[in-house]
């Protein structure tokens, strides 16, 4: 069997009028991934089955909203998006037991099967190095919110990015375990917000577009410190800036994104092969040795530099709770940026 760290060149996605319209493909996969780990993967697919495959490629946003408005769109699997995001459109979703799942951990999957983890992306602090000395290096999420960094701290808008509202999430969380309540009473309670208008403080009042602009901004100085998702700190640091990152002592969330068989996929034979493909071992290693991403297999090995997830301090994430409470939860965030 080839191995998946021997792709070294890889075949083009099908050509422009296949990819506008899937006619003609035995497979058609929507995904979120970016553009190299999804061409890799999604081409040794290829190389192994002989299948056509058609992919429609944007942010899990859209590709929801796409789905969700689409009547028979014609996709049959959708891989990528947080398992937030995948939760609250799980009617979009049919059931799929994959024989891989098993090696997943129950907490990084459906218990009936709607979505299985694929990679799993801790939530982290990032701290430009040249910029900010040891001794004031953050090491908690409330430090992020030290007076000394005011203005000075990169967060994306919660509302845009899914991972922006992990954090904020995981941040409620963090407090409430350490508080002893829950997070949906600091929901109800203006005073135990009151870490977040620290945050909104720290921010300046006014978080970033995108999440690519966190560690874009702490990478050159923009800021001296960001909250963002593990691999975007770790991907900045390999590329050689001043970028270290620290994960909160106080608690993180570790959520996966994940792979779901949609619901009237035309091809379902063909979205079962992609998907015990993607989950499986092989994968799995090319996904932490090329790209430096955890997978979300117990067996799987960890990237180089990073540790190991049983080492990280993980608050209570549950993704039922983060859904139902994400509305209430961004319109305050919201009202508090608009706050003088």
């Amino acid at each position: 069997m080839v191995i998946l760290s021997a792709f070294a060149g890889t075949i083009l996605f099908s050509c422009a009028p296949a990819r506008q319209s899937g006619q003609g493909a035995d497979l058609v996969i929507y995904t979120s991934h970016p553009d190299d780990l999804a061409r890799t993967v999604i081409d040794e697919f290829r190389e192994r089955t002989g299948l056509r495959v058609h992919t429609v490629s944007d942010g899990t946003g859209a590709l929801l909203e796409r789905l969700g408005a689409e009547n028979g769109s014609g996709a049959d699997v959708l891989w990528g998006g947080g398992a937030e995001s995948l939760v609250a459109n799980i009617r979009l979703f049919v059931p799929y037991l994959s024989p891989e799942r098993t090696a997943i951990p129950a907490s990084l999957r459906d218990s009936e099967g709607f979505w299985t983890g694929f990679t799993v992306l801790p939530m982290v602090i990032i701290v430009n190095t040249r910029l900010v000395r040891e001794s004031d290096i953050p090491r908690r999420w409330s430090e992020v919110m030290a007076p000394s960094f005011a203005g000075s701290v990169a967060f994306a808008d919660p509302s845009r990015s899914g991972s922006s509202y992990t954090i904020l999430r995981t941040i409620l969380v963090a407090m409430e375990e350490a508080e002893k309540k829950s997070p949906e009473d600091s929901i109800r309670d203006a005073d135990e917000w009151r870490i977040v208008r620290d945050l909104v403080r720290a921010i300046g009042g006014v978080p970033l577009e995108e999440s690519a602009l966190v560690y874009r901004g702490v990478a050159s100085g923009e800021y001296l410190v960001g909250m963002t998702y593990e691999n975007a700190g770790a991907d900045s640091r390999r590329l050689g800036s001043d970028v270290r990152v620290i994960y909160p002592g106080d608690g993180t969330s570790a959520v996966p994104d994940g792979v779901a068989m949609l619901h009237g996929a035309p091809h379902e034979d063909a979205a079962k092969q992609f998907i015990d493909f993607v989950l499986g071992q092989d994968v799995a290693r090319v996904v932490s040795a090329r790209f430096g991403r955890r997978s979300a297999r117990s067996d799987a090995p960890v990237p180089d530099g990073l540790p190991p997830l049983d080492t990280l301090r993980l608050v209570n994430y549950d993704f039922d709770a983060a859904v139902s409470t994400r509305a209430v939860t961004i319109e305050r965030f919201s009202a508090l940026c608009g706050s003088p």
